[in-house]
């Protein structure tokens, strides 16, 4: 992700991910695009934990398998 896939507006930042739009605001940080930045690590780290869930439960349904 970068900031070119945002369309930033002041201090307001949108974008479209998996159909939905995603607003980030400036708040607390110094500027729109730390706060893209921070959204974007959050997310990275989202993502990382739902595909190692997704790899769990496959590696759990193929032990279930090959025990049968």
């Amino acid at each position: 992700m970068s900031l070119r896939d945002w369309d930033i507006v002041g201090g307001v930042a949108l974008r479209q991910v998996n159909g939905k739009q995603i607003t980030v605001t400036s708040g607390s940080f110094t500027s729109i695009e730390a706060a893209t930045k921070d959204w974007e690590a959050k997310e990275a780290v989202r993502r990382r934990q739902s595909v190692e869930e997704l790899g769990r439960l496959v590696n759990a349904a193929l032990n279930r398998m090959s025990l049968h």
